[in-house]
């Protein structure tokens, strides 16, 4: 899971960074910035601790590997509306575009998740 946190760490890193730089063409650029920050985080957040799902100390037969990334997948996708939620609750005044950056957030660690594994599978092989 190693390269995989990277890669979703780097993914949220710079959707982080975007998120907080597009807020300050806003009108409260304070409230916009930490809601679209926060929902940007809490995106990689969860596909990071989902990712650690797969950390292991004994190796895993690969029949279960598919299983075990749906299983992640399924918390990851149960997690990010719950972010989503609380920031469009806690900060009406800048929900929808703080939304829009978490779910951003979301389809990019993912596909960054998904290419790491790719790759790893295929050196497997």
């Amino acid at each position: 899971a190693g390269p995989v946190l990277r890669g979703v760490a780097l993914v949220t890193l710079v959707a982080v960074l975007l998120a907080v730089g597009g807020s300050q063409f806003a009108e409260d650029r304070r409230t916009m910035s930490l809601a679209t920050g926060l929902g940007a985080l809490g995106a990689g957040l969860a596909t990071g601790l989902s990712a650690l799902f797969f950390v292991s100390a004994t190796p895993r037969p690969a029949s279960i590997c598919g299983s075990m990334w749906l299983g992640a997948t399924l918390i990851r996708f149960a997690a990010v509306p719950g972010v989503c939620l609380s920031i469009y609750w806690s900060a009406p005044s800048v929900g929808l575009v703080a939304v829009l950056a978490t779910v951003g957030t979301y389809l990019a660690c993912l596909a960054a998740e998904t290419a790491m594994v790719v790759r790893i599978v295929h050196r497997s092989l």
